[in-house]
């Protein structure tokens, strides 16, 4: 092989090595949609932390189910977009709750997303207590 054509068939190959690692370590778009899905589950775990603590300053204490309330606003994520499945919910006191979702990568939600409460990543239930 001549000199002038195994210098751009290295670097060839050294670009195409640096694309591998790079998707490799990041786990490339199907890694980073599945992130992005897990993001919107917390936000829409946000919104109903919201809307719980609402309907807990009607009522006095955190609701026995989640329901559409008016005056709290009707317009709640009560199932995930992704999957259409339920976000759960159970009420563990009259001050305590826990909202959980299924997430593709817990991995990745970092302690900083969650606010105020702290996320089970086995079970992708998020305990939080009333404002």
């Amino acid at each position: 092989m001549q000199r002038d054509t195994l210098a751009p068939l290295v670097i060839g190959g050294l670009v195409a090595a640096a694309i591998a690692a790079g998707l490799w370590v990041t786990g490339g778009p199907k890694s980073a949609r599945a992130e992005k899905r897990d993001l919107s589950r917390l936000e829409d775990l946000r919104r109903l932390s919201e809307f719980i603590n609402c309907v807990a300053q009607e009522t006095k204490e955190v609701p026995k189910m989640l329901a559409p309330m008016d005056s709290c606003g009707t317009d709640q994520p009560f199932l995930d977009r992704t999957s259409n499945a339920p976000y759960r919910f159970e009420k563990l006191s009259d001050k305590s709750f826990r909202l959980c979702a299924d997430f593709e990568r817990p991995d990745l939600v970092a302690d900083y997303d969650i606010a105020d409460g702290s996320l089970d990543r086995a079970s992708g239930c998020i305990r939080m207590n009333l404002r």
